[in-house]
This record gives structure tokens, C-alpha cells and sequence, in this order.
């Protein structure tokens, strides 16, 4: 049977004791952070960064409030099993083997080939359980280009003469065959849904599709609201599944939390819009230029025409003379965008936990104007107070101090006592021999089998002479 990814499990419910929701721990970006839409279009951080422009939001009609509790949901590590990966593969046609992929170029599982002379199927190894598939590559989809014939030179009379290189016609790559128009895209689409356990009905669906391809976006509805995780699945030739993504993960629903409302809300948006990773540049200060080298000024009045700027020493062993030269700085104000909003969704905002797991808090989704191109903004933010999310401290990832490890050496002797030189009668010479180095001793044969050998006659309270008779030592004295 199939997973039935993103379907609501059992309720883990509040603590019956406690007198609130708990607080969330969360990783990477904090509660105020607009947690990213489909359109890559907002995003927080407290650091000011570059950027030539930002945007201001501001309320083009009246907007509901919003602020009664609203429920979150959670997906925790471990949800999903090998078994349900094969399941959601194999409706794919990808069957095989479940295979481990080391930590160390980023885990996760694969089914399939892992170099595009086969179909494949990806999972990631976090809570989400992201996966995706792939069909083999097909090297006539590639682009090929167009070889350019090289010039021709020959010299005359001490002259190169370059003949150009005769024209090549290309190709025009031409589109695939009975590509699905979108209505056509969307019914395979909801076939699809059904063998994975899943129905486009408790989804937010958006189409796209051309000569060349058909797409199909599902936003999944989680008691009804727009959730960021989604099933998306792409068609070519002949309604053929040219790629495909989705998750594994197991959505379990968590404590209600309170909302600040949407009024609160825009103000969060526009005080904390400034995510470089997903505008491309941030700041909210006008940015200074000068012969190519920018800084950020707290305001245009930190820079004026006036300001000196010494010019900059190349580093070399021999010294440069340099006349400091004036140059004055051009200050480039920030280009504001105002962005009117005309209306506002409550959507399911995605936080990252300390302990892996992923949070599906309260949030709201605000809708801009439709732009020239058909297409209509979602900026989103989280909807929680300030007091339900903890940014987790830092984890230290300095290397420990390294540790010598004694050196082992032989123990020292100072003065052997006879008892301790009796224990060797009654052993071999040998064991005799290496008993006494275990025990840092020095020893040595004196007489064996009746043979006396010649010897030092200094003496050492940390040397047994041994007397040995048919191999077995019979007596042993310190000296």
C-alpha cells in the first residue's frame, strides 16, 4: 500500500498541565522571518545587507483581522520507512534496491540509477523526506550546439591573411510531441495523486504548459489552509513524466497558537523584509558608490560630496609614492517599491526545529495586485507572538583541543626487592627473560646447565641474574 504522504495523523494534542503552547526552538530563521512562497518573494534578517531598492507593503483594502488561535502541525524525523519509499517509487516504474547514501555528500536514500543511464528516484534525509524523480537522461533532449569551423590563415609575402570560416547552419531544435495542454496535464495529474494515496482535491493546483512542456503545482490544503508543502509533477512527449518531486514526511497536528492578526502582521513584513537568499539583495539604507567600491550608510545624510577617500596602496615589496587623492562619493538613494495589498489567506508558514523536526506554525499569505504577466504576488509571514518561537543558540563547532596522548615507557626501578626476583624461578628462560622487561627489570643468564659465563661484577638493585637448568629457571638473585 502506498504512503499516504501529508495526510493528518493523530493529534499530539497540548499538555494537559501546561498553561500555554510550548514554545517552538527553531534553527536558521527566526519566527519573523516570512518563511518563502512560491514566488521566492519574502524573507527576514537583521543584519542589513546590499540591495538597491526594498519594498513597502501597505493595505490597499480592508483586510479581516485574523487573530483568533489557529492550529500548527509538525513533521518529526523517522516518519517515513524504506518500504515507503519503494511504494511511492514504484509508482514511477523505479524498483530496486533502497540504498543509504553516506552523510558526508549530504544522505538521504536512493532507488535506481545514479548517473542518469536509468530512472531514479531521491529521497533527503531530514524530517521532510523530500523526494524526486527522474527518468533516464535522454541524450537527444541535450543541447549540442553548433560547431564553428576554424579560421584559415596562410602567410603572403610576409603577411598573414585570415580567411573567414564559412557559415554553418544549426539545427532549430524543434518541440516535442503531443505535449499535454493543461487541462490534459491536469487530469494526469489526479491520476497520478490517486495511485500515490493522495487526492487533488485537498489541493491548491496551478498549471503551466506550452509547445515544449506541461506542469502541474499541488499546494497541499491542511484543514483547509494552503500548506508550503507540495506534489508537483512535469510532462512532455507524449504526456511522459519528465520529472516529479513530492515529500514523505507524516504531518501530525500540534497545539493551537495564538495570532498577532494581520495588522501586526504587515508591519512584521515591512520591518523584517530583507533576505538576501531570496531577493537577490537586501537594505533598507541608502548605499554609497565611489569608483566602484560601495558602503552602507545609516542614512543619505552619513555621505556627502564632501567626503575624502584615500586611494588605495597595491601591496608590493617596493614602496609606491601615492598622492592622496579627493574623491568625492555619489550617494544612490534606495529605490522604495510600494507593494498595495489587496488581500489576505491564512497559510501554513514552515519553521525548522532544533531537534530536526519541521513546524507548520499559523501565518498569513499577502496578495498583491496581478502584474502585467498574469501572475499574482504572495508574500507571506508568520502569524505567532514573539513568545512562541526561541531562536536555539548557536552550536559551537570549534574543534576540541587536542589532547596528547602520554608516551608509553618502561617502567623505572629503583631497588628491586629479592621476593620480586623469586617469582621468575620455576619459569622458562625465556618467560623468565620477558617477564622481567614487562616488569622494567633488567636480567641476565649467569649460569646455565652448569656453565658459569663470565659477568660484571658491578652491582644493580634493578637486575636479577638468573641460573637456569634444563631450560626452567632455579634460582634468581638481585644484583
Amino acid at each position: 500500500m502506498l504512503v499516504a504522504f501529508g495526510l493528518i495523523a493523530t493529534s499530539c494534542g497540548d499538555d494537559p498541565d501546561a498553561s500555554g503552547p510550548p514554545v517552538l526552538v527553531v534553527s536558521g530563521s527566526g519566527m519573523n522571518a516570512p518563511s518563502a512562497s512560491a514566488d521566492m518573494a519574502a524573507g527576514a534578517s537583521e543584519s542589513k545587507m546590499w540591495a538597491p531598492w526594498r519594498m513597502n507593503f501597505v493595505a490597499g483594502a480592508d483586510l479581516p483581522a485574523l487573530d483568533s488561535d489557529a492550529a500548527s502541525y509538525s513533521i518529526s524525523v523517522g516518519s517515513f520507512s524504506a518500504e515507503d519509499i519503494a511504494d511511492v517509487a514504484a509508482a514511477f516504474g523505479v524498483t530496486g534496491e533502497v540504498v543509504e547514501l553516506d552523510a558526508n555528500i549530504g544522505g538521504g536514500y536512493r532507488i535506481g540509477s545514479e548517473d542518469g543511464s536509468a530512472d531514479s528516484f531521491w529521497v533527503s534525509g531530514d524530517a521532510m523526506g523530500y523526494w524526486s524523480y527522474s527518468p533516464k537522461w535522454d541524450e537527444s533532449m541535450m543541447s549540442r550546439g553548433c560547431a564553428v569551423a576554424p579560421s584559415i590563415g596562410s602567410d603572403v609575402v610576409g603577411e598573414t591573411v585570415t580567411t573567414e570560416p564559412a557559415p554553418i547552419e544549426c539545427e532549430t531544435p524543434q518541440p516535442p510531441a503531443n505535449v499535454p495542454s493543461e487541462d490534459e496535464a491536469l487530469a494526469m495529474f489526479e491520476t497520478l495523486m490517486s495511485e500515490l494515496n493522495l487526492n487533488a482535491d485537498d489541493m491548491v493546483l496551478e498549471t503551466y504548459a506550452d509547445e515544449w512542456s506541461a506542469n502541474v503545482y499541488g499546494y497541499l490544503l491542511i484543514d483547509g489552509v494552503r500548506s508550503p508543502l507540495t506534489v508537483n509533477v512535469g510532462f512532455g512527449a507524449q504526456g511522459a513524466v519528465t520529472w516529479a518531486s513530492g515529500f514523505l514526511g507524516e504531518v501530525v497536528r500540534g497545539a493551537d497558537y495564538p495570532r498577532i492578526g494581520t495588522a501586526a502582521a504587515l508591519e512584521r513584513l515591512n520591518s523584517d523584509y530583507a533576505n538576501p537568499m531570496l531577493r537577490g539583495g537586501v537594505a533598507v539604507d541608502d548605499i554609497a558608490v565611489s569608483s566602484g567600491v560601495a558602503e552602507t550608510t545609516a542614512s543619505a545624510d552619513a555621505a556627502t560630496s564632501d567626503t575624502v577617500v584615500p586611494v588605495p596602496v597595491p601591496s608590493s615589496d617596493a614602496p609606491v609614492e601615492t598622492t592622496p587623492v579627493d574623491m568625492p562619493i555619489e550617494t544612490v538613494p534606495v529605490e522604495v517599491q510600494e507593494v498595495s495589498i489587496v488581500a489576505v489567506e491564512e497559510e501554513l508558514v514552515m519553521l525548522y526545529g532544533q531537534d530536526g523536526s519541521i513546524y507548520l506554525v499559523p501565518g498569513y499569505a499577502f496578495i498583491a495586485v496581478e502584474d502585467e504577466y498574469g501572475y499574482t504576488p504572495r508574500y507571506t509571514v508568520s502569524a505567532l507572538p514573539d513568545e512562541y518561537v526561541q531562536q536555539a543558540d548557536p552550536i559551537d563547532v570549534s574543534p576540541e583541543p587536542a589532547v596528547e596522548e602520554p608516551v608509553p615507557s618502561d617502567p623505572v626501578v629503583t631497588e628491586l626487592a629479592v621476593a620480586d626476583a623469586e617469582t621468575l624461578v620455576g619459569l622458562s628462560e625465556s618467560e623468565a627473560l620477558d617477564t622481567a622487561k614487562a616488569n622494567g627489570w633488567d636480567a641476565r643468564v649467569v649460569s646455565r646447565d652448569g656453565e658459569d659465563f663470565a659477568i660484571t661484577m658491578d652491582y644493580r638493585a634493578d637486575r636479577v641474574n638468573l641460573t637456569v637448568v634444563d631450560d626452567v629457571v632455579t634460582a634468581s638473585t638481585v644484583g
